[in-house]
């Protein structure tokens, strides 16, 4: 079964070329593929990125060795001038998530 997770946050367009690249340099270390993701999409529209993540497993059951990996924390520090959580609140990558609530497939 796959999982998908959508996490949202603001981001200026300018910004889509940095960020993308910082994604793609994180993506060739092993952390993605040892959580079992099989495929990143990262979308813009009017100030708000999309970041979808679908995976073979749930990627927050590994939340706690997420946040402790120094790749992730790298990522998240190079990051945070070109992304800002779109709640005042923010207290993690879990007040990010878009929740999910109709999904059909097709195939």
């Amino acid at each position: 079964m796959t999982s998908r997770m959508l996490m949202v946050s603001r981001m200026d367009p300018g910004s889509m070329e940095t960020v993308a690249r910082l994604f793609a340099e994180h993506d060739r270390s092993n952390l993605p593929v040892d959580l079992g993701v099989t495929s990143r999409t990262l979308l813009h529209y009017q100030g708000m990125t999309m970041h979808l993540i679908q995976s073979e497993q749930e990627v927050f059951d590994n939340l706690s060795r997420l946040h402790q990996d120094p790749s992730f924390q790298e990522l998240n520090r190079k990051l945070a001038p070109h992304m800002k959580p779109i709640v005042s609140d923010w207290r993690g990558i879990q007040d990010s998530r878009a929740v999910e609530f109709y999904h059909r497939n097709w195939t």
